[in-house]
């Protein structure tokens, strides 16, 4: 007797449908399509929650909306090098894509800081200082608060960026004053890419430096330390750096 559809079935003795190979190959490839696609709207509802929650900083303050992209941008090209050159990080190439839509979140925790702190146009007081370093703990709690996204890679990668970006490799950053490789790896190349990018964008109390003059601060450790591995993966994306850092200057005033 012909099979007269794509699946075939027989019966067996008790009268029940026995499905065959085929039946259950392609129920298995039905499966996996439908977990794809569920995946991949998780992936889009992330990255709008990312995205979403980075414009606040922006409409907060527009000179951080501009550096929240500019961030993501540096992240991207540094995660690119550091997957590249250094396998016992196991960076994919869909790890430098979280690691780059989670770094948008590092600054989230400046909209709990006061207008008076955050938009003062000189150096902080250490008093003011020290509630400024609170922006890595509030942010954490606002990423504690989403829900859904905090379970998810990007809102792990989002964590650890956020609370950690301001850490050194030395042990003198904070919050957690973490050393060495106890900083998550995402953490350590948004923190370069951060303080790149702080260099070399103006602000409201400093001029911007060159990107020449950028990338000597921070080689030469005048910005904190870094991973030798992260200043490596830095001394092969300057140019890279540079280019975009050109483009910055090309962006209109808002």
């Amino acid at each position: 007797m012909k099979n007269s559809g794509v699946i075939s079935r027989t019966k067996d003795k008790g009268g029940g449908k026995r499905y065959t190979k085929r039946h259950l190959e392609e129920l298995a490839a039905l499966q996996s399509s439908v977990l794809r696609k569920q995946a991949q709207e998780l992936q889009r509802m992330n990255e709008r929650i990312i995205e979403t929650m980075s414009n606040v900083v922006e409409f907060r303050n527009l000179e951080s909306g501009d550096h929240v992209r500019r961030v993501k941008d540096f992240t991207r090209i540094l995660a690119g090098y550091v997957a590249a050159l250094y396998p016992e990080y196991r960076l994919n190439e869909a790890d430098v894509d979280v690691i780059a839509a989670a770094a948008a979140m590092h600054d989230v925790g400046k909209i709990a800081i006061s207008d008076a702190i955050l938009l003062k146009p000189g150096r902080l007081s250490e008093e003011e200082f020290a509630i400024m370093k609170m922006h890595t703990i509030k942010g954490c709690e606002i990423i504690e608060m989403l829900g859904e996204i905090q379970e998810s890679e990007y809102g792990r990668a989002s964590y650890e960026i956020c609370r950690h970006h301001h850490e050194r490799y030395d042990g003198s950053g904070y919050p957690d004053g973490l050393k060495g490789e106890e900083i998550p790896i995402a953490a350590q190349i948004v923190s370069v890419a951060d303080v790149y990018d702080a260099l070399v964008s103006e602000r409201c109390y400093k001029s911007a430096y060159t990107p020449a003059q950028a990338y000597d601060m921070i080689m030469r450790g005048e910005c904190g330390q870094f991973s030798p591995k992260l200043l490596s993966c830095l001394e092969k994306a300057r140019e890279k750096f540079e280019k975009r850092a050109a483009q910055n200057r090309r962006e209109p005033t808002r």
